[in-house]
């Protein structure tokens, strides 16, 4: 039987070792690259606020960082809207409409604030659906949907 060396059993160790040391390395890089994301994730979230016969629909963010507005459709009794001015011409809308924002393709939602997509009058729910897409800052795809 072959005696193994001190100094052979000493290499293996260091060899060992150095496999351990890279992938925990790469470990504390991957949970780096995680937390990084996490901290500039957006949340977004609506509001329906119903004062003095009108209806407001807001959108916010209460993530940590910007969300990338990509694209924002309407759908309506089943008919799909690329934009919120085709929305309410097509529906009779337009006339209730009291005030709105037209989000454009790369339109940036900050952190922490509320905007408004539409005011109309009356406070009738109208079974719309609002579909947002929208990215990170790390390009990462995401959606949003809500009705009202």
């Amino acid at each position: 039987m072959k005696k193994i060396s001190l100094e052979k059993v000493s290499n293996y160790a260091v060899i060992l070792i150095a496999f351990i040391a890279l992938f925990v390395s790469i470990w504390q890089i991957k949970v780096a690259q995680n937390h990084n994301k996490l901290s500039v994730k957006p949340y977004l979230d609506y509001h329906l606020i119903q004062i003095d016969s009108a209806l407001t629909v807001s959108i916010s963010n209460h993530g940590f960082g910007p969300a990338v507005i990509k694209r924002i459709s309407f759908e309506h009794n089943g008919i799909k809207y690329s934009s919120l001015e085709d929305f309410l011409k097509n529906t009779g809308e337009i006339k209730n409409r009291l005030g709105s924002y037209q989000y454009g393709k790369n339109s940036i939602l900050p952190a922490e604030q509320t905007k408004l997509l539409v005011k109309l009058k009356g406070i009738k729910l109208r079974n719309v659906k609002v579909f947002i897409e929208y990215e990170t800052v790390y390009e990462e795809k995401k959606s949003f949907n809500f009705s009202f």
